[in-house]
């Protein structure tokens, strides 16, 4: 299925976006959550993450938007599920935007086996199936199903059921849901295996499986967990980034595709070794540094030509971002010097306590560039370093180093790679800093990801999955999807620095990709914004970027729009509420306002209503 470009919708004589900014006087209103707020910390971090996970928890959006009845209602219906494990309803008066709020279920604190543990959980889950109808996934393999009292106070469980594989209750993501028949159908996406290659580099695998709840429910669904119907499985090496269930069919975003389960298997798993073993493998060059980790700071150890003066050294510290800036110098000048150009961290550091060193080592050929970075939440513990998208040369980070003596180890394994290498003056010269190196700025935005149609019921591929695409924004989620010019279904796709917006397809036997309008230069502007978290299209209205924020300053908001051939386009620009001690962005979704859509975001103390944003 191929997605074809009308270039009368292209506008080559655009010149660059006008700013005008949105008076946060008359659009922005803060409201004080209730109770303990939210936190990006809710799930335990005692498990090992792997890069996709870790993206996907990046990418996670908290709030979730309510269906309505009738566009007519006086209020919408929003939920979340707070720090302590409660459901809360958020009721947004839409005549002044009043907000109220109401915890109506807690999720229960369940123990699980070792064997469940150590996959870790998911980030609960709310998903709304039908006016006054949730669907509440706890991220353990557990599911709620609640009816919404007509006042809203308060919620009635209508039963509750486990995912289980392998008789065990299986860890899973709820990606979407919706009432087909007398049943709800759900799509979840769970960690299958982890192997290690030939190279001993570890692959993993991750399932997607639909799921069925039947509607009528007896008197034990909500004493006993029941445990849902697998409908089928897929197994792919990514997480879905987008998943949207319309027509009897699933349209699942992904950075791969997925099939039977039974393609991914082979003669056996190779045996786990520790990422601290003294050798690598002959002809491959180790990470490009080292780290490891304690409850209140981190020490990433990177190896450089002991030749290298100090003054070459140029390190840059920010509370989110590193950059390291290394001179090339004329002796191992043939071994390519790590270059971080404001990478993202994976969490905030406190820079004012963060320091380098820089240890010749004497007369070895190899010294070390240590950086002591202090964490600005203590007790957080960091699946990697950074937050970087994936590669192929790097689809996973480098493991920490768990025995803190075992990590400078890392400068003798890139001593006997070079040796092997001089031995073998036909070998590759390595790349120390592989997938590291500054691209073009606007090949820096986007995912790769394409797009399949499957069966709900039966996981058959409906259609032909689309060629890999740059996705620049997905849809916002909006609880009139059709009244609001949202289709569900559409994406902004990159082509050169522009995005284009595509309509796809509900029924892919029918209908095609349909290119319905260009935001000029958007992904030339969406790489110079460092902190974007989330980034969203309203339709041929506007594509938004928003920032995470933090404790040192507050999530900020870019709004782009459709220059309709002109040689100028508006963007907007607004502060999402109070300064950082608000906390991260966490989610966001739209609702029908008196006059027109508004924005509200889910930090993690805060929600901020932005009317109108468009």
């Amino acid at each position: 299925m191929s997605l074809t470009v009308r270039r009368e919708l292209l506008n080559s004589k655009f010149d660059g976006y006008k700013l005008a900014p949105i008076p946060e006087n008359n659009a922005v209103k803060m409201t004080p959550l209730p109770r303990s707020g939210l936190s990006q910390a809710t799930v335990s971090a005692s498990s090992h993450l792997y890069f996709q996970e870790v993206q996907s928890r990046v990418r996670h959006n908290h709030l979730a938007v309510g269906l309505i009845s009738s566009p007519q209602s006086p209020s919408a219906t929003l939920g979340y599920v707070d720090k302590e494990g409660a459901f809360t309803l958020v009721l947004i008066d839409r005549a002044n935007l009043e907000v109220s709020f109401c915890s109506v279920f807690s999720l229960p604190q369940n123990v699980h086996s070792p064997q469940t543990a150590s996959r870790g959980s998911e980030y609960p889950v709310s998903i709304s199936v039908a006016p006054l109808t949730w669907v509440i996934s706890d991220g353990s393999g557990q599911f709620y199903v609640l009816q919404i009292e007509p006042q809203l106070d308060k919620a009635r469980l209508l039963g509750q059921h486990e995912f289980m594989v392998d008789n065990s209750v299986t860890p899973c993501r709820l990606h979407s849901a919706q009432i087909l028949g007398e049943s709800i159908v759900l799509l979840v996406s769970s960690r299958a295996e982890v192997r290690r290659t030939s190279n001993r580099k570890p692959s993993v695998r991750f399932d997607i499986s639909a799921l069925r709840i039947p509607l009528s429910f007896d008197s034990d669904s909500t004493t006993e967990f029941n445990p849902v119907e697998i409908l089928w499985r897929k197994r792919g090496t990514d997480i879905p980034s987008y998943a949207s269930a319309l027509a009897g069919n699933w349209l699942v975003c992904a950075s791969c595709t997925f099939e039977d389960p039974s393609v991914h298997q082979d003669t056996g798993r190779e045996p786990m070794t520790s990422s601290t073993e003294d050798s690598q493998p002959t002809g491959k060059p180790p990470p490009p540094y080292s780290w490891t980790q304690t409850g209140d700071s981190l020490t990433m150890a990177i190896p450089l030509p002991s030749s290298t003066p100090k003054s070459h050294i140029h390190v840059n510290i920010a509370a989110k971002h590193l950059s390291v800036l290394v001179t090339q110098v004329v002796e191992d000048s043939n071994i390519p010097l790590p270059r971080y150009a404001m990478k993202e961290l994976w969490d905030y550091v406190d820079r004012e306590s963060s320091l380098w060193t820089w240890d010749q080592q004497g007369d070895l050929k190899f010294g070390l560039l240590t950086l002591h970075l202090e964490k600005k939440h203590d007790g957080t513990k960091w699946p990697s370093i950074f937050a970087q998208r994936p590669s192929p040369a790097n689809e996973d980070d480098v493991p920490e180093t768990v025995d803190p003596s075992e990590m400078w180890k890392i400068r003798e394994a890139l001593e006997k790679y070079t040796s092997e290498l001089h031995a073998d003056p036909g070998a590759d010269i390595p790349s120390l800093a592989s997938g590291e190196m500054d691209p073009s700025v606007d090949s820096e935005v986007g995912r790769r990801l394409t797009m399949s149609y499957l069966d709900i019921l039966t996981g058959d591929a409906v259609s032909r999955n689309t060629s890999f695409e740059e996705v620049l924004a997905l849809p916002l989620q909006h609880e009139l999807q059709d009244e609001s010019g949202i289709n569900p279904r559409s994406l902004v796709i990159k082509r050169g620095i522009d995005g284009l917006l595509f309509n796809g397809p509900i029924v892919p036997s029918v209908d095609l990709w349909e290119h319905v309008s260009t935001f000029p230069a958007l992904a030339f502007v969406l790489a110079s914004k460092r902190d974007t978290r989330f980034v969203y299209h309203t339709g041929k209205a506007a594509a938004l970027a928003l920032e995470n924020g933090g404790t040192d300053f507050g999530p900020n908001m870019y709004s782009y729009h459709d220059a309709q051939g002109a040689t100028r386009a508006k963007q907007g620009v607004s502060r999402l509420g109070s300064d950082g001690r608000a906390g991260s962005l966490l989610g966001v979704c739209g609702i029908q306002g008196r006059q027109g859509l508004v924005l509200v975001c889910l930090r993690e103390r805060e929600l901020v209503l932005v009317e109108p944003f468009v």
